[in-house]
């Protein structure tokens, strides 16, 4: 039995806590997109620390080449490691595996969705989905932190034991590998070899919602004929959703990461850049002011700047967008040469 148990650890830790497993993972998996943006994030040439690393989720319209091409007089160069579907608590660990030394950038931009933090129904300290996307750069050293930043008994439990056993997380991944090894292997390889240029080079949807009216206070909405019903549909459960009453779990949850991304450049010299992102294809009204939100308590923090609530604003019309929530080609361009401007302004001029 202890033969036994000493082989299955031996198997474990050579699979799943070294890079070979990592290397083959399916692209297309949470954790396989996660890796591909890191490894091209940890290769891409920084000749200078001149850098500015963009985080966030899929309303992160940051677009690098925009800047580094077209905007040369910036002075600094653009990169993001943004990605549908991840979280703060995601974004800590992915900046401690592109940064180890808290040292390679100038700045970090940092999204948030609403500077007021409203409670929602998805709550993000509970995401087990987090624990997917960070599987290969999760170590036995992040179990003193990372399961107990769930709530749930059981959420503590499946993280803690996907940690130190990764083939529980893997095992629907590996017996697809065992399936196909060479094609997976294959796939692996080509998306490991080209996917830096397919990211770089992305430019958005070409869709918009011209023509879209809004009535905030009715909560109503008067579409376009072309847009198709099941869209109208996913606009209007995304733009007027139901929310709990405020209890302030959004607000501590963001202090808590917020808190660890500030705690692991300070001192650093790094800035910390936070933004609020476009909201809707209109502007909605605005609420009155969450004095104790997390974005505005660490606005004092030494190296972290807050930008203007209402920089984006401008951005916000239906020609903009392709749906609730993300902007077209033609937004991303003008949202990227509008942050790599104010990023500029409120750092300087690049250091020689």
């Amino acid at each position: 039995m202890l033969a036994a148990i000493l082989c299955f650890a031996a198997l474990e830790g050579i699979l799943f806590h070294t890079g070979l497993y990592s290397s083959i993972i399916e692209p297309e998996s949470t954790t396989g997109e996660m890796e591909v943006q890191l490894r091209n994030e940890i290769r891409r040439p920084k000749h200078n620390r001149n850098q500015v690393l963009a985080v966030g989720h899929s309303r992160m319209a940051l677009l690098p080449r925009i800047v580094n091409q077209d905007m040369p007089g910036i002075g600094y160069t653009f990169a993001s490691i943004g990605l549908g579907g991840t979280t703060p608590r995601i974004w800590y660990y992915a900046l401690r595996a592109v940064d180890p030394t808290a040292r390679t950038y100038a700045a970090i931009v940092i999204p948030t969705d609403d500077f007021n933090e409203p409670d929602t129904y998805d709550y993000h300290t509970e995401r087990e989905a987090d624990l997917h996307y960070l599987l290969v750069r999760l170590a036995l050293r992040d179990l003193s932190d990372f399961p107990w930043s769930y709530q749930s008994r059981k959420l503590q439990w499946v993280t803690f034991r996907g940690i130190v056993l990764k083939g529980f997380v893997y095992k629907r991944d590996f017996l697809g590998f065992l399936d196909h090894p060479l094609a997976r292997i294959a796939k692996a390889r080509y998306v490991d070899s080209d996917s830096a240029g397919w990211y770089y080079g992305y430019g958005g949807v070409d869709e918009n919602l011209e023509g879209l009216r809004i009535d905030w206070r009715g909560r109503t909405m008067q579409f376009p004929d072309r847009v198709p019903e099941g869209k109208r549909a996913q606009i209007e459960d995304m733009l007027f959703p139901t929310l709990p009453p405020d209890e302030g779990r959004e607000t501590a949850y963001l202090r808590y990461w917020y808190g660890k991304i500030i705690a692991y450049y300070r001192g650093s010299g790094t800035k910390l850049i936070f933004m609020r992102v476009p909201r809707a294809p209109t502007s909605p009204p605005d609420p009155a002011p969450k004095l104790n939100s997390a974005i505005r308590q660490i606005a004092s923090e030494p190296d972290v700047i807050v930008l203007d609530e209402h920089l984006f604003d401008q951005l916000e019309h239906p020609d903009l967008f392709w749906d609730a929530w993300h902007l077209n080609r033609s937004g991303l361009n003008a949202f990227s040469r509008l942050l790599a401007t104010e990023v500029r302004r409120v750092l300087g001029p690049p250091k020689s």
